[in-house]
């Protein structure tokens, strides 16, 4: 396969590894996020198994999580017609920090579960990050789909289709 093959990333449109890499994120995060705000609201004799649940789904998706990371890196970040150079870069730099947020989530949280129940201290440090992490990683996610949506409702562009299907080359 070319480089030119809808695979990549274009100058303008994503290929079918960022909308892949993009789309298995937003599962991972999601059901992480849900299972992990559940794990205290549990009966006590239940948490041990949903913060287990939590790990487990972690470590499944701990690999596409770093690939989404290592590829967005490689990868240059398609320009969108029509866009201003700055809000184009605000894009860019939430973009980086969504990573750096997820990747701050992707080593505290094997920290703090291998750190449990031997080295306490170090696991109240690592929860102490993966929570602040948490919290952080849903407000960039939060203003990630406030921009979504502003391309969709108010631009007259094809930003939010292009995470779905790569343009076609010409």
């Amino acid at each position: 396969m070319t480089k030119s093959s809808s695979l990549y990333d274009q100058p303008n449109s994503f290929g079918w590894i960022s909308i892949t890499l993009h789309w298995t994120t937003t599962v991972a995060i999601v059901v992480l996020w849900l299972v992990g705000m559940s794990i205290m609201s549990q009966p006590i004799e239940e948490i041990d198994a949903r913060r287990s649940l939590h790990i487990t789904i972690g470590l499944i998706a701990w690999l596409p999580l770093v690939g989404r990371i290592v590829w967005r890196l490689w990868a240059a970040h398609p320009d969108v017609n029509g866009q201003s150079r700055l809000i184009h870069n605000i894009a860019r730099v939430t973009h980086y920090l969504l990573l750096a947020t997820l990747s701050v989530m992707l080593i505290s949280g094997p920290i703090m579960a291998w750190a449990l129940p031997s080295r306490a201290g170090i696991a109240e440090f690592a929860l102490a990050f993966h929570s602040r992490a948490a919290i952080v990683l849903i407000v960039l996610v939060t203003l990630h789909v406030f921009g979504a949506l502003k391309h969709l409702m108010f631009n007259d562009d094809e930003t939010v289709a292009r995470i779905f299907m790569p343009k076609k080359i010409d």
